[in-house]
């Protein structure tokens, strides 16, 4: 039998190995906020057929809040996953981008960011949100829309504020 630190260690090692290759559902307690590059434009190109397409040419894979079901004063995980394709693999496509978080209909936060830069390629950005402890309870959505002069969309994703145990 081997020595038993060369065993924990390759279990360590195993364990690390897993968590970074964990399916979108499983890796969330590992995620960081910020917008990381996971397919070069090359690659995406080759995917969607770009070079048939109307440049620049946009499509949203996945907009994603979790947990579904949040206690007040909790943190609110929000993740957008997009390919874009551009005449050139370092274009970027400048817009507003704006999220907002209804209840009841109304906007009750609005976060804008009137140039952001959508970037060639596969991207991921995470973003998390601290749910006020005084949150009232109930079905909230997270809408996020951008618009340019060339790319525009608008999504949303439901959640539910549940009140602290006391």
């Amino acid at each position: 039998m081997g020595h038993p630190t060369a065993i924990a260690r390759l279990i360590l090692a195993l364990c690390f190995t897993a968590c970074a290759s964990l399916p979108a559902p499983l890796d969330r307690p590992f995620r960081e906020p910020g917008q990381r590059l996971t397919d070069f434009p090359e690659a995406v190109a080759q995917e969607y057929q770009c070079a048939k397409q109307k440049l620049p040419w946009f499509k949203l894979e996945a907009l994603e809040v979790w947990p579904k079901r949040v206690e007040a004063g909790g943190q609110l995980g929000h993740r957008m996953v997009y390919v874009l394709c551009t005449g050139r693999p370092t274009d970027v496509v400048t817009g507003r981008l704006e999220m907002r978080i209804l209840h009841r209909g109304k906007p009750i936060a609005d976060v804008p960011e009137p140039s952001y830069d959508l970037r060639p390629g596969r991207w991921i950005v995470d973003v998390f949100v601290a749910v006020p402890p005084e949150a009232s309870d109930g079905v909230y959505a997270l809408e996020l829309a951008f618009k340019s002069a060339a790319v525009r969309f608008e999504k949303s994703e439901t959640f539910v504020v549940e009140a602290r145990a006391k």
